[in-house]
């Protein structure tokens, strides 16, 4: 049986302007039993699934939006106030569907959006409290403040800083006290990933660690990429992992 080897696993995430690079060690080869895995906590499983959740939605918007496009709140007056999560739903529905009409009507490309339900629960199960946030593409913010029609609605044009979106984007899918729901349309533009596995060896990212070379390293590798910031990762048992953002240097 071939050796139990250890390789840096290079996987390369397109999204919009930015690139990531994520490299951490990966075993290949059959010699050895695998060891038994081991069940991560409940609440550190929660906190990863969450953290991977959030790099997605960053990653979706810097896929689809750019400065320019808004993020809508939308909340409700005494009137209009759901009592369901299920209200709810049917509320930003029904908005969205109203603002396909407008768009088209009008000859404004297809709506592409991102929207978050947030909500809190009373003990005896009331919601109270529901709101919506919203990325969508580039209209009127006075048209879609109009179409919500429900209460209160407050949009901004979306501006970029050096990490692109993500300020706002942390904003809307932040740590809730309630419950979050999130929804997106279906014409999004996934991140594109690539993996490759053994470019970088264990030496260079052991250099990475004392910070020698690392800003150069990528950049010289990324040639149409400028570096942002990296994050470096040390785990007694897998070993050492590089997380690094690049942003596209015609990107603005």
């Amino acid at each position: 049986m071939p050796l139990k080897k250890m390789v840096y696993r290079t996987k390369r995430i397109y999204s919009g302007k930015y690139l990531e690079v994520e490299v951490y060690p990966i075993f290949t080869g059959r010699r050895y039993k695998r060891s038994k895995k081991v069940k991560a906590s409940s609440k550190k499983q929660k906190n990863l699934n969450d953290k991977n959740a959030k790099k997605q939605i960053i990653r979706l918007i810097h896929s689809n939006f750019t400065e320019g496009d808004l993020m809508i709140t939308l909340s409700y007056d005494d009137k209009n106030r759901p009592d369901s999560e299920e209200q709810a739903k049917k509320d930003i529905d029904n908005y969205i569907r109203r603002l396909k009409r407008f768009r088209k009507k009008n000859n404004l490309e297809d709506i592409k959006y991102i929207a978050v339900i947030e909500y809190k629960e009373e003990q005896e199960g009331k919601n109270i409290k529901i709101h919506h946030h919203m990325i969508m593409n580039y209209m009127s913010r006075d048209d879609a403040e109009r179409i919500w029609g429900k209460g209160y609605a407050n949009t901004i044009r979306m501006t970029e800083d050096e990490n692109g979106l993500e300020g706002i984007t942390r904003y809307i899918i932040k740590d809730p006290k309630g419950k979050k729901r999130v929804k997106q349309s279906r014409n999004l533009q996934q991140p594109i990933v690539e993996i490759k596995d053994d470019v970088i060896t264990k030496r260079t990212v052991n250099k990475f660690v004392k910070d020698i070379d690392r800003q150069d390293y990528f950049e010289r590798k990324f040639k149409d990429y400028y570096y942002v910031n990296s994050d470096i990762f040390i785990n007694d048992i897998t070993g050492v992992a590089v997380n690094v953002k690049l942003k596209r240097i015609d990107g603005g």
